[in-house]
């Protein structure tokens, strides 16, 4: 009987043993996740919502949480009355307040009718125009406005942001049809970049509604991208990064054929410019430009933003901005081409990644898109 009762406390034991290890394995673990969540949401990029300066809800990583963007059939749209804080921003690793109006643009709230002195631009573009990743104060459209106030103390500017990340041409055009035309702009600018060819929505719009758990979780949602991403880019996604191996070497700075080899590889984003069969589709989407600009009385302008490696190179490659020149003349839209301004201005280094400026670079463009208005638009008004 007491061998059976020292067997049976034995098992008790082993089993307390266990059950106990497991316990503090488990607690581990918790305190570990724990750990790596707070280590996160002080180093990744994440977003949470702003009411009244009071931050209430954690959102997912980058820029493109369900409190800002939304999907619609027509494409990415910023949702009116949003207010946000990107913690860490990837590209300039601030925290920066977004500040979308009850329009859906990234400015201030705006009157539907002008004062009687007042002149209004709209510029539509992508992720550049919209510079989730710098106060709106920093980004080149407000810097265009406070040029043009100084410029023409007399009258009443008004430079709206009508940028949002991941959108091409045709949904610009979409998003002046469906918004921009109840500001009556005087001016509608195109803040044209290499890739709006493309159909938008690359990876982001693959993640779906977020649950419980990835709105609350930095680390869960940044583990879920992760897996996501690593499955879309084998899927599908491969193709489109070739041309960053091919920027790593440094050689395509000197030699136009290693340059030229970037662009093929790019093809799927701002290589496309220079492929032929691209421009069709913007010449379709300009000529709807054209047909709203004689219904609704306003001037256009299109400026062209360059790819970083255009800017660098030794040697001149303008081949896309010539083709956009040639679009803007003929349908008799004004044109700005800001390779040479940047070619001119491009010590110390002026963008972040490939494409998107820093604030130094954003003042340039600023100063130059409102000397630019000023001069080929606003002259005679």
């Amino acid at each position: 009987m007491s061998r059976i009762k020292e067997s049976r406390n034995s098992d008790l034991s082993r089993r307390g043993r266990i059950l106990g290890l497991l316990a503090l394995n488990l607690l581990v673990l918790i305190v570990s996740l724990g750990v790596l969540e707070i280590y996160l949401r002080h180093h990744q990029s994440y977003v949470v919502e702003q009411r009244e300066t009071r931050l209430k809800k954690i959102g997912l990583i980058e820029s493109n949480p369900e409190f800002l963007v939304h999907y619609t059939p027509k494409g990415r749209r910023l949702i009116p009355n949003a207010h946000v804080l990107i913690r860490h921003h990837n590209l300039s690793g601030r925290d920066i307040k977004i500040d979308i109006n009850s329009l859906g643009f990234r400015d201030r709230e705006l009157l539907l009718i002008k004062a009687a002195d007042e002149l209004r631009v709209l510029v539509l573009g992508d992720s550049i125009t919209f510079g989730d990743y710098l106060e709106a104060d920093e980004v080149y459209v407000e810097q265009a406005e406070k040029v043009l106030q100084a410029a023409m103390p007399g009258r009443k500017i008004e430079v709206v942001n009508g940028g949002v990340g991941d959108v091409g041409l045709k949904e610009e055009v979409d998003i002046l049809e469906e918004r921009g035309l109840s500001l009556n702009p005087d001016v509608v600018v195109i803040a044209f970049y290499l890739n709006d060819s493309r159909p938008p929505w690359g990876f982001p719009g693959e993640e779906g509604s977020y649950g419980f758990l990835r709105r609350h979780s930095v680390l869960a949602q940044s583990v879920y991208r992760r897996l996501l991403l690593t499955r879309w880019v084998r899927e599908k996604g491969k193709s489109r990064f070739e041309w960053t191996i091919a920027a790593k070497n440094s050689q395509w700075q000197q030699s136009p054929e290693l340059f030229n080899q970037m662009v093929a590889k790019a093809q799927y984003d701002w290589g496309a410019a220079w492929k032929e069969e691209s421009w069709p589709g913007i010449d379709r989407q300009l000529q709807r430009l054209q047909a709203l600009q004689a219904q609704h009385r306003f001037s256009v302008a299109v400026m062209v933003f360059p790819v970083k490696y255009q800017v660098y190179a030794d040697f001149l490659d303008d081949t896309p901005q010539q083709r956009m020149r040639h679009e803007a003349e003929k349908f008799g839209f004004a044109y700005l081409d800001l390779l040479p301004l940047l070619r001119a201005k491009n010590r110390p280094p002026l963008f972040y990644d490939h494409c998107h400026p820093k604030e130094p670079a954003n003042a340039l463009i600023g100063q130059a898109l409102a000397e630019f208005l000023q001069q080929e638009l606003f002259s005679h008004r």
